[in-house]
């Protein structure tokens, strides 16, 4: 899967020195494992900036596998 979800994700990561396509390195497994927890942790950093703003982070994160889950639907 790609696209400008996936391109705005891995630039993201590369801000945070994780992962990008414009590496001198080759993403293997443990690279790809590395990503995946530093993704991890930004989703609960958005949900803890979320609700430090008085919104609901449960209702954002429905929200948000909604929206992806629409979005993989269209793509098939």
């Amino acid at each position: 899967m790609d696209g400008p979800r996936v391109a705005r994700a891995e630039a993201l990561l590369g801000l945070l020195g994780v992962f990008g396509r414009d590496g001198d390195v080759e993403p293997g497994p443990l690279t790809v494992a590395h990503a995946e927890e530093s993704a991890i942790d930004v989703i609960a950093d958005l949900l803890h900036w979320l609700r430090a703003h008085g919104c609901d982070p449960e209702s954002a994160l429905d929200r948000a596998q909604a929206h992806f889950e629409a979005e993989l639907t269209e793509a098939a």
